[in-house]
């Protein structure tokens, strides 16, 4: 079962939103998030499994992207879910 986690609590301790992720391997490699408390584009550099902290590159994403980023987001989830209910076929994809 996946954990929850209390949003203003995260916050409190420090962390910031993430709006959307497009790659995970190991951890965030593609996204929009804030940072600084602004919303922003991220990359990760090259990365590997060691012990060493990741690179990113960032770079400010306007409000208006970011609404289309989530709304984007949205649509591919809802999209997902019925086709890992078998609802729709791999044809059906939003980005097809």
């Amino acid at each position: 079962m996946a954990e929850t986690w209390d949003e203003v609590q995260l916050i409190a301790d420090g962390f910031e939103r993430v709006y959307v992720e497009w790659e995970w391997d190991s951890g965030p490699r593609a996204g929009v998030a804030d940072v600084d408390g602004k919303p922003h584009y991220f990359q990760g550099n090259d990365w590997d499994d060691a012990d060493e902290a990741d690179e990113y590159s960032v770079w400010p994403a306007s409000d208006a992207a970011v609404e289309l980023e989530r709304e984007q987001w949205a649509i591919f989830a809802r999209w997902n879910e019925r086709h890992e209910a078998g609802k729709v076929e791999l044809e059906t994809h939003p980005g097809r």
